[in-house]
């Protein structure tokens, strides 16, 4: 009865063509991993982001007008004579003509 011959695994060789294997094969599922990633996930990412982004950038701007509005208001209030009727007449009226020319450019 013969016994299978082992290779001599404190060979120089045969650690290199193993090592070689291994990075091969290792390099190989990686680069796998990454196509199946940047074809599925990111897409999903990057629509994600921009939709917080947006949204963030949506509420911020709501808040700026928001305080613009009120400070015009008050600067409008403290500079016209009379009382804060004055200031809502002026304010109405600018914004009851912007309003008109947006309209006015609006698509049939």
């Amino acid at each position: 009865m013969t016994t299978p011959v082992d290779p001599d695994t404190s060979s120089p060789e045969y650690s290199e063509e193993r090592r070689d294997w291994a990075t091969a094969l290792v390099d190989r599922v990686v680069d796998v991993v990454e196509r199946l990633r940047s074809a599925t996930t990111q897409p999903v990412i990057t629509a994600t982001r921009t939709l917080v982004y947006g949204v963030l950038g949506a509420l911020c701007l709501i808040g700026a007008v928001v305080l613009a509005s009120i400070g015009a208001f008050r600067l409008l209030d403290l500079v016209l004579p009379g009382e804060s009727w004055s200031a809502h007449l002026v304010l109405g009226g600018a914004l009851c003509l912007l309003g008109a020319w947006l309209w006015s450019r609006r698509t049939p």
